[in-house]
């Protein structure tokens, strides 16, 4: 038998981060004392990026960033089209979303401030939408946004 060479055994590229983008630089600093927490982060990234639409994905980025106080990364930056995200702090009563996209940031909000609170409420208005697999997956998203978003700013702070 030998040994199988993977993407995830790739190292990670050291690159100098943009100055205006304090989650690129906690990740590249992060990268290079815990290469193996990048790459896993990065992973789960890509399988978010896989697991639900553009517009869903920037949502809930957007979303999760502004309720963290974080900004969303340059590469990120206009993912969501600009009356949506003018309206975002005023979602629950602004007709630029719809009700799906409603439910969907009453659980973002929830999951994100918390999670153990998450009453069958934001579950219900939720399930209106979409099926018990799709919930789940869009659970992952949110905790995968928030999990990465935290993450690169705790580095940017402690290690950048």
């Amino acid at each position: 038998m030998t040994d199988a060479v993977h993407d995830h055994d790739a190292p990670v590229p050291a690159h100098d981060p943009p100055a205006d983008d304090p989650a690129a630089r906690g990740r590249a600093a992060l990268a290079a004392l815990a290469p193996e927490t990048v790459r896993a982060l990065a992973e789960v990234e890509r399988v978010v990026a896989r697991t639900v639409d553009a517009a869903t994905l920037a949502l809930v980025r957007q979303r999760v960033h502004d309720m963290l106080g974080l900004p969303v990364t340059p590469q990120h930056e206009g993912a969501l089209p600009i009356g949506k995200s003018e309206a975002l702090d005023a979602w629950e009563s602004s007709d630029a979303f719809t009700e799906r996209e409603r439910a969907l940031l009453a659980f973002v909000d929830q999951f994100v401030f918390a999670v153990s609170d998450m009453a069958d409420a934001e579950v219900e208005a939720l399930l209106a939408h979409t099926g018990p697999l799709h919930l789940h997956e869009l659970a992952n998203v949110v905790w995968a946004v928030d999990l990465t978003a935290r993450a690169d700013h705790v580095a940017a702070a402690v290690l950048a």
